[in-house]
């Protein structure tokens, strides 16, 4: 942001009755933006077990959050009005939250009771929001949700989206029996105490009576692992035999994690994507993007045949380019090349 805006935004009174937000923006503002580095689990078995409820948030600076809130907000003064009209569309997106995260804070805000937000675009742009609750509280708050989601939408100027208001279903963990519990825990502690007796390095046993699998996780490096894996598996094999249960599969792992740099595409494409898909009038269907070389992928619904499809090509790139050449992502992309390819709905370029 310029110091022209900024300037701008520092001559803008705050509305009383925004205070306490403007406050707690500037708090969260000071959190870093960690989104160069993500974990990802290496084994399958991993896989399984990594399980993350992830809501993306995006910071960065308090004049950005300040911008976010008021644009969100109803109120908006024709100074604010003036620097907004500043900022490239795509821009402002990549600076602020998330549709997503959006709806969420301002309904969790009003006190209603929500397990998450979905978007899908096949074979309509919906915008799902999940109510956790009773029936009869469901039944209760579902109109209000929906009239605020769609004010939000309103305020964004995203006219793509349907909204559906639907009603989390109850996720009832599998709870073992006595007979169950009983063979869980004897395998629990004999496994656990061969192992130790047989000097292995390692840091879970854990049995699962129902599906007959005992997980096992060792500790040490890979070496190690290649080392004692056959033997570890074979010495509770026996275990169970000795102990009367049958038919008992062990997966013994080491768990890892690595650390993956996030890619420049990826850093980027989600506010292309939501800036494009959210209106109407440019037509977008689809946003994704290749590494190497990087090229950003842009499908439309419009037929190239049409008059008006290489002027609407021609848009979507110019409104990509200005947000790539801003300073933000200028920063990102560090001079690293890149291709932008609009697709007509029988996949010809119209750009």
């Amino acid at each position: 942001m310029d110091n022209k805006i900024r300037q701008e935004m520092d001559k803008i009174e705050i509305p009383k009755e925004l205070n306490n937000r403007v406050i707690l923006g500037m708090e969260n503002a000071k959190k870093d933006y960690e989104r160069h580095n993500q974990l990802k689990p290496e084994s399958k078995s991993d896989r399984k077990r990594w399980s993350l409820r992830k809501k993306i948030m995006f910071f960065s600076s308090v004049a950005v959050l300040l911008l976010g809130l008021f644009i969100s907000s109803a109120f908006v003064s024709p100074a604010m009005a003036k620097v907004i009209s500043n900022i490239p569309y795509l821009g402002s997106i990549f600076q602020s939250e998330s549709i997503s995260s959006l709806i969420i804070d301002e309904l969790e805000e009003k006190g209603y009771k929500i397990s998450g937000t979905g978007i899908s675009y096949k074979p309509k742009k919906e915008l799902e929001v999940r109510v956790e609750g009773s029936d009869d509280y469901f039944n209760e708050v579902k109109d209000e949700i929906e009239k605020t989601v769609k004010g939000i939408l309103k305020s964004k100027g995203y006219d793509a989206y349907s909204v559906k208001v639907s009603k989390e279903l109850a996720q009832n963990d599998y709870v073992l029996n006595e007979e169950e519990l009983k063979e869980k825990t004897i395998l629990d502690n004999k496994v656990t105490k061969k192992l130790k007796q047989l000097d292995y390095k390692f840091d879970l046993v854990q049995t699962d009576p129902k599906e007959k699998i005992i997980f096992i996780d060792i500790d040490g490096s890979k070496k190690y692992y290649d080392a004692v894996k056959d033997d570890v598996e074979k010495t509770a094999i026996d275990v169970t035999e000795l102990n009367n249960y049958k038919d008992y599969s062990i997966d013994v792992n080491r768990p890892t994690v690595k650390i993956a740099k996030a890619d420049t595409g990826a850093l980027i494409t989600p506010a292309i994507a939501e800036g494009l898909m959210s209106k109407k009038e440019f037509k977008v269907t689809g946003v994704g993007y290749k590494e190497k070389p990087l090229s950003f992928i842009i499908s439309t619904s419009i037929p190239s045949s049409d008059s008006k499809a290489k002027a609407l090509g021609t848009e979507i790139e110019s409104m990509i380019v200005e947000f790539l050449k801003s300073e933000e992502i200028s920063k990102i992309l560090s001079e690293e090349s890149y291709e932008i390819i609009v697709k007509s709905k029988d996949k010809k370029k119209i750009n």
